[in-house]
């Protein structure tokens, strides 16, 4: 699954690279990257948690007794009521465009800017709310696939995403003819994104869906109101719909605070995808393999088979995450030197792009630790305290946007965002360890995490040093210091674990953790 991402998340860097290379950090920019996330927020914030990793140990425990029948029914009642309930919601989105465009546009302060803006996203929305009712079709796929232990299919998918939008791009591109887009856009070239927006969305959700139907399991939508399994997993779902509102608050947040700065929401996402690459490779096949497992063991009440797997994850996690997070930091500047092309490398683009990477990755093992203790909370029918958790911090993490977007201008804005997003994510995994902790009388702390801290901050310092002091000029040469800093950066933090005691058990195969 590691491998399949970083494939995947190769393809997500082309997407946004040319993204930002095509509409640059502009407000072309701003006006496109927040409309086509729109979809993603509303669905987050009403669905996400009802069809996410809450059904997974439902259809473990079904498929693992071979009841596929039963699987392909409940399934089918869970698709079926998404896509009544989003189906009104998107009407209504629809009917709401210029609304919703008017909050988009609210964090611009050149009132013609905003205008523009406003008229733009109306235009788009109605090509991209209706994407909520895909990504619900695409999430239920994909929880009976990580229920199947099949992986690598989804990690896969969002390449569809990055050729359809890629290719409208550079159809807008030939459109649009050589220099700056500006907000004024013709029907062909507002039509171009608006359906290559929609298209991308399609694809992502088309692979694992294609995925099921290939291997004979049926994916319908159904009606099943008095389903006592459906009432069940809605009411675990309810919860975790509060969890994935969290996420939702932090995105919006962004979206229109980003908006205050030329660019500034562009580079936000662009730095975001950067941020997720690790996590996608190292990370999330950590938490999301685990999650059947730890489905097993809680229902046979073994809490303390429990706790070594989640152990194992999380040592796991420290080891990879941690170093990748500091290098990151460090040498947030080059890497976007090096990355950011075309417009996007004009007008102070780099440095929004590097104040946003480095803000984000400070909290990156803090997310990924985030994400596993709300799936061990579902593993043990705990919907609730993962939810409460997320809601609170995520406002804590807006109010740290809001404030420090108000009290600061350019990079250092792009940065706030950054900041309240990884504070949000650093309570809450401190809050669900404790939690965790109490419920399976067994620290959760990592033990791993101190040595990799140490390690990775020491040799973090020494590359950004290392770097400035190099002064590396122009794209290549730049390139050609970051492998080889990173190289010896990694060769060191490798020796550094051996001389202080060698690589956790986490990084040996996962039943010395499990099955002992």
């Amino acid at each position: 699954m590691g491998a399949a991402a970083a494939v995947s998340r190769g393809f997500g860097f082309i997407r946004v690279l040319v993204i930002a290379a095509v509409l640059g950090t502009t407000y072309l920019g701003n006006t496109f990257q927040a409309s086509n996330s729109v979809s993603n927020v509303l669905f987050e914030l009403l669905a996400a948690g009802a069809l996410s990793a809450v059904l997974v140990p439902t259809f473990v425990e079904l498929l693992d007794r071979g009841d596929n029948r039963r699987a392909e029914h409940l399934a089918g009642s869970v698709l079926g009521l998404a896509l009544v309930v989003l189906g009104g919601i998107t009407l209504v989105g629809v009917v709401a465009a210029p609304w919703l465009a008017h909050v988009l546009s609210s964090g611009a302060r050149d009132a013609h800017v905003a205008a523009a803006q406003e008229h733009l996203a109306t235009f788009l929305l109605r090509f991209f709310v209706p994407q909520v009712l895909l990504y619900a079709l695409g999430a239920v796929a994909i929880a009976v696939l990580y229920a199947q232990r099949r992986f690598v299919v989804t990690a896969v998918a969002p390449i569809a995403n990055t050729v359809a939008i890629v290719i409208a791009l550079v159809v807008v591109r030939r459109l649009v003819g050589p220099g700056e887009p500006g907000l004024a856009l013709t029907q062909a070239e507002k039509l171009t994104l608006g359906i290559g927006g929609t298209l991308g969305v399609a694809g992502f959700v088309a692979v694992p869906t294609m995925a099921l139907w290939r291997q004979g399991f049926r994916l319908r939508p159904r009606l099943s109101r008095n389903d006592p399994e459906v009432r069940r997993l809605l009411g675990l779902s309810g919860w975790a719909i509060f969890q994935h509102a969290g996420a939702g608050l932090l995105l919006g947040a962004s979206l229109i605070v980003g908006n205050g700065v030329a660019g500034g929401v562009v580079a936000y996402q662009v730095a975001f995808v950067f941020f997720l690459a690790p996590y996608a490779v190292l990370a999330q096949p950590i938490h999301t393999t685990i999650l059947p497992e730890l489905s097993i063991e809680a229902a046979r009440t073994d809490r303390d088979a429990f706790a070594r797997s989640l152990c194992w994850a999380l040592d796991g996690m420290a080891v990879l995450v941690v170093p990748v997070s500091a290098g990151l930091v460090a040498l947030a500047v080059p890497i976007m030197r090096v990355v950011a092309f075309g417009h996007a490398d004009q007008s102070g683009g780099v440095g929004l792009l590097a104040a946003a990477l480095a803000s984000l990755s400070i909290g990156l093992f803090a997310y990924g630790a985030f994400l596993l203790f709300a799936r061990a909370y579902y593993a043990l029918g705990n919907s609730r305290t993962p939810a409460v958790v997320a809601i609170v911090t995520a406002v804590v993490g807006v109010v740290v946007m809001a404030v420090g977007g108000a009290l600061t201008e350019g990079s250092a804005k792009v940065a706030a965002l950054g900041i309240g997003h990884s504070v949000a994510y650093l309570l809450g995994a401190t809050w669900l360890a404790v939690g965790l902790s109490r419920a399976t009388g067994h620290s959760v702390i990592p033990r791993a995490l101190p040595r990799a801290l140490v390690l990775s901050v020491g040799i973090g310092a020494a590359a950004w040093w290392a770097e400035r002091t190099i002064a590396s000029t122009g794209r290549a040469a730049t390139l050609v210091v970051l492998v080889a800093l990173g190289t010896i950066g990694a060769a060191m933090y490798w020796a550094g674990l051996k001389l202080l005691g060698g690589p956790p058990p986490a990084l040996h195969p996962i039943a010395t953790g499990v099955d002992e």
